[in-house]
């Protein structure tokens, strides 16, 4: 063997050594980070078990006062494990680990924000907050999915739901009194929006729904279900109840949707300045105030629709405007009460509404 075969043998001796040394030590960083990995996932689960957070044993879990949540504390409390709200800080541990949250009587003097949060189930008593949103926070974050509310909620805001996708409602009130609307307003009503599918509501009413300065510019209607080319699907509303709105009473797009009764006491009673255009409509027809507006909404049902024109104001009681009779939107039976001549049950030549009996008294 000559001088050069040996210098190439101890060259390639030395890399396949230099290989395994450093595949030695990619396998103990990588040990080593699974580890590390273990550890912080460990922590996390026992940061989030709702032990952690226990700070008055005399109620039971899943109940916000054993965690220290009583009305007018939910949020200017911070929690002591866990440096944020008491309200954040319950809601992460029930999302965590599947604890169904009870909130007895009371003014709560917080938002309760539900966004991008899933699998998450809260029971209400009466229980009275600010603002209720379930929404998605970004693009980057996830949608909201599976949230059950249950019982009697009460809100001085607004409820508005979007990219929202399985949630179940029992009851909701929504209420104006501008000593507990944080922003000191009248109520924003309910509005479901862009990207919602399968959303139950067993009980809606809206008591009030108010107009006025640039705050209530996007104040459309006491309902809005509406959103842009991701118009929501799938909504079932047992019953709504709409005593008095300033504009609109309803305005519905989307498709498959159900309602079973809805009942509208008044409308139209406020005013449209500065109130913004709405979504698949003209820029003038947001003006034209009517008790229900259904407009390229698809194969949906409605049951018993009873509106009193008396005391009302606006253009039209109903105005069935664009849709498609092939796809329609059945309503078994519209009765308007007190009517009045001057606010017209609309049909517009390409409406996709189809009444089966309208009795006006």
């Amino acid at each position: 063997m000559n001088f050069t075969q040996k210098l190439n043998e101890k060259f390639i001796f030395f890399l396949a050594m230099l290989v395994f040394i450093l595949s030695c030590k990619e396998k103990q960083a990588g040990e080593k980070t699974n580890s590390n990995k273990k550890i912080e996932f460990k922590e996390a689960q026992k940061i989030l078990s709702e032990n952690s957070y226990v700070l008055n044993e005399n109620f039971p879990k899943g109940d916000v006062r054993r965690y220290g949540i009583f009305p007018d504390s939910a949020y200017t409390n911070t929690h002591p494990v866990s440096k944020k709200s008491k309200i954040t800080t319950v809601l992460d541990m029930a999302e965590a680990n599947k604890i169904e949250l009870f909130f007895p009587k009371g003014y709560y003097k917080t938002a309760l924000l539900l966004d991008s949060r899933k699998n998450i189930q809260l029971r209400f008593d009466k229980a009275e907050f600010d603002l209720v949103h379930i929404t998605q926070i970004s693009k980057n974050h996830k949608k909201p999915e599976n949230i059950e509310l249950k019982g009697e909620l009460i809100i001085y805001d607004r409820l508005g739901i979007t990219e929202a996708t399985n949630i179940k409602i029992d009851t909701v009130y929504l209420k104006s009194d501008i000593e507990k609307s944080i922003r000191s307003m009248r109520s924003r009503g309910c509005h479901i929006y862009h990207g919602c599918k399968k959303i139950k509501i067993k009980y809606l009413s809206i008591d009030d729904f108010g107009s006025g300065d640039n705050r209530y510019k996007n104040n459309h209607a006491s309902l809005a279900v509406d959103g842009w080319k991701n118009n929501p699907e799938n909504l079932h509303i047992q019953k709504l109840y709409i005593k008095s709105s300033d504009r609109h009473g309803i305005y519905l797009t989307g498709s498959n949707h159900k309602i079973d009764e809805i009942i509208i006491d008044q409308f139209g009673v406020g005013s449209s300045e500065g109130m913004t255009p709405m979504q698949d409509a003209s820029v003038v027809e947001h003006q034209l105030f009517s008790a229900i507006w259904i407009n390229r909404c698809y194969n949906s049902t409605i049951g018993d629709i009873t509106i009193n024109s008396k005391n009302s104001d606006g253009y039209f009681t109903t105005n069935f405007d664009e849709g498609d009779s092939l796809n329609p939107v059945t309503i078994r039976q519209l009765t308007v009460n007190n009517f009045d001549r001057t606010l017209p049950v609309r049909f517009a030549k390409n409406t996709g509404v189809i009444v089966e009996k309208i009795i006006k008294k």
